[in-house]
């Protein structure tokens, strides 16, 4: 390391003029506070000693002039705030490129956010510019990067990474990888926090080229737990703000997670990056808002379906989940678009107030150029105006009959009861046809469904609460046909989790969501629903209407040390492997199941620094029981309160509910089932949500099959 004073040197050049920026923006900032302060004082001494001093155009001016100076703050706090960032690992890699045709050597250093000199010299480049893909996708010899204005071939003649600690640069490697394995081996062998972390220096590339996809309307992001999904998220987040800035800013771009809990551990990643939060979601709160009411929780779903006595809602799932009832729910959707409901004769007694050809000449003539919902909105407004009619002629009809038996006032009231009665058939009737929400819709459906589906569905209606795998069947017909407005005010959808979500989810989506891009990121290995078959990437692009949507595979799992790892391959049905990045770490402790052994372990894995530990089960009901058994713990239900907890909590969950998330360590408790191939990867998700250190805490029947040789 020859070179190392000289960039040891660099380094504290970049460190000065960080803290020299730092100290500037802080007197700027100081500065503008104290013209708002001003601004502020003299207008309240002008209206205390004269209240009408101001006028209304005076008091405009007044604001437009604060707003000025607090948007000056805001940006010279914001650069302060970056330079802080900047302060202890101000870079992290280095490229040296000649350009072809030319003769001077490029020295592009690379950190989280770009940085220029009194000279205006750039000392350091963001992260997301198109010269540093050189660093995520090049080696050393011929090389080419794309520019706005395109291709730019040359010659790489180094690549060097560089390892600060304590803000002092420590070593560097020079390497022919987008990272030496020892330096990643390095950073990943640090402990977690409850918040999900920052990338930007082991972004490797195949990673990097999902991040930076641009012109895909669609792109499919596939792999095990563990290879940086997620992460690949929301550093595609921030590239497209900074590569978009003009057009795309956070309330643009939303990330649909899996849980509450899920949206807590990613939200700091962004924030680190210099971006603001972009906005996160689940698809049941989508959903809601979709339908205006209540539905069953994912995760309660779950529940049922693992229940014993489950077999009809197994196989509602199983209807449900793919492509062919996506297909149902299309050809009912275009059916009802051109032909509408199912029009009848409106009847008074024997009397037919309305035709059913003139219902249908309305929809499908008059009204066409209209969605289906406003169609029968107009059709509703029209015949309402036809009823009032109706009305004042009955009215008159019952006044006449009942004007010898009641005074005036009281022949009004009784006059207006019989109209109502008279007409209120008539009113149903019209509501049947007219005034229609998803259940409504996906009733009309299931009338011609297969009897199975037809005999989940009645079920479905006489616990009184939507089921989940109908929730969003019923969102996908609203949105579709116009009953629920579609969100124009999102560009960038990033998708979470998406193996577990069905063919009609991502449709919905689709149609809800007309404007935006769309991210999807998943494990089929992590699809874990009983019922639903099994998943299919290939699929998701064509829900989105783009069949041909790129599908961008991550094939090695950077998260758990190597024992953990084989242990996952052992659990997971055979031809399902992770390929991991090894590093070293101790073996998972493999052991039957007592209450005593789990508090031991727990507290074994707190008294050897473990910070973030999860005891995770198979379900929700477990969850609650042991939470009530351990100290020191915070059960997530899937709510709002998992908001809460705080970093030195450990959790017990379901494992539904941890997906997406790592912890430094993690306890699987799983009870005596069948290690079924559906099980195996239930019993996978769990325990690849480990890091450093895992036990396996199970019946003993399980324990048998686990270490049983494969």
């Amino acid at each position: 390391m020859r070179e190392l004073p000289q960039e040891q040197a660099y380094t504290v050049r970049v460190q000065q003029l960080l803290l020299a920026l730092i100290e500037q923006a802080q007197v700027i900032s100081s500065d503008h506070l104290q013209s708002i302060h001003a601004i502020v004082a003299d207008a309240w001494e002008e209206l205390r000693v004269k209240p009408t001093a101001l006028s209304e155009e005076d008091l405009e001016q007044l604001s437009t002039e604060v707003d000025r100076f607090v948007v000056r703050r805001q940006f010279a706090d914001s650069l302060a705030e970056r330079s802080r960032r900047m302060l202890l690992n101000p870079f992290f890699a280095r490229v040296d490129f000649v350009e072809q045709g030319e003769t001077q050597t490029e020295k592009i250093v690379i950190g989280l956010y770009s940085l220029k000199d009194e000279k205006g010299e750039l000392l350091v480049h963001d992260w997301r510019a198109p010269v540093c893909s050189l660093y995520y996708d090049a080696m050393p010899g011929e090389a080419k990067y794309a520019s706005p204005s395109g291709d730019i071939w040359g010659q790489l003649t180094l690549k060097r990474q560089y390892r600060m600690e304590n803000g002092r640069l420590k070593y560097y490697v020079d390497t022919h990888l987008s990272i030496d394995d020892s330096m990643l081996l390095d950073i990943l062998s640090g402990a977690t926090s409850r918040h999900m972390r920052q990338i930007v220096a082991t972004i490797q590339a195949e990673q990097n080229a999902a991040i930076r996809q641009e012109n895909a309307q669609v792109v499919c992001v596939v792999g095990g737990a563990g290879s940086g999904k997620t992460s690949v998220a929301m550093h595609r987040a921030a590239y497209l703000m900074y590569r978009r800035r003009d057009v795309l800013d956070a309330s643009k771009i939303l990330i649909l997670s899996p849980s509450t809990a899920f949206s807590e551990y990613v939200s700091g990643v962004l924030p680190e990056l210099g971006e603001e939060n972009i906005r996160a979601r689940t698809l049941r709160e989508v959903v809601e808002d979709v339908l205006g009411k209540k539905v069953e929780k994912p995760y309660r779903q779950l529940e049922a379906l693992l229940d014993g006595d489950s077999a009809l809602r197994r196989r509602s799932v199983a209807a449900k989940s793919g492509a062919e009832f996506m297909d149902m729910l299309k050809r009912f959707a275009d059916d009802f678009a051109v032909y509408g409901p199912a029009f009848r004769d409106v009847r008074l007694d024997d009397q037919v107030l309305i035709k059913r050809e003139e219902l249908a000449r309305m929809y499908r003539g008059e009204l066409s150029l209209l969605t289906p919902a406003q169609k029968l909105m107009r059709m509703a407004a029209t015949l309402q105006t036809r009823l009032s009619g109706w009305e004042e002629r009955l009215y008159k009809q019952y006044e006449k009959s009942f004007s010898g038996r009641y005074g005036q006032r009281e022949l009004r009231q009784v006059s207006n009861m019989a109209v109502a009665q008279r007409l209120q058939p008539v009113r149903a009737q019209l509501r049947s046809m007219l005034e229609l929400k998803g259940g409504a819709l996906l009733s009309r459906l299931m009338r011609g469904a297969p009897r199975e589906l037809r005999d989940a569905y009645a079920e479905n209606q006489a616990a009184g609460v939507t089921w989940w795998e109908d929730a969003v069947a019923e969102a996908y017909l609203s949105v579709r046909l116009g009953f629920a407005a579609p969100d124009k005010s999102v560009y960038h959808l990033l998708v979470d989790e998406a193996q577990d979500y069905a063919d009609a989810a991502l449709a919905m989506l689709g149609a809800y969501y007309p404007n935006a891009q769309v991210t999807l990121l998943g494990d089929p290995k992590q699809r874990t629903t009983p019922g639903m078959e099994a998943c299919d990437p290939a699929r998701w692009g064509a829900c989105f209407g783009m069949p041909e949507a790129p599908i961008l595979p991550l094939t090695r799992c950077y998260r758990s040390a190597l024992p953990i790892a084989q242990l996952c391959n052992r659990i997971l049905p055979e031809g399902e492997a992770l390929e991991p990045f090894g590093r070293e770490g101790a073996e998972p402790l493999l052991a039957q199941y007592s209450e005593a052994l789990l508090k031991k372990t727990l507290e074994d894995f707190r008294r050897a620094g473990h910070r973030s530990i999860a005891v995770i089960t198979r379900s929700q009901a477990q969850a609650d029981s042991l939470s009530a058994k351990l100290d020191k713990v915070y059960r997530l239900d899937g709510g709002e309160a998992d908001l809460n907890y705080e970093a030195g909590d450990n959790v017990v969950a379901c494992y539904h509910l941890t997906k997406g998330m790592e912890f430094d360590a993690v306890i699987v408790v799983w009870p005596d089932v069948p290690l079924t191939g559906d099980e195996r990867r239930r019993l996978y998700t769990a325990a690849s949500r480990a890091l450093h250190a895992a036990a396996l805490l199970v019946g003993g029947g399980l324990l048998r099959e686990i270490k049983a040789p494969v």
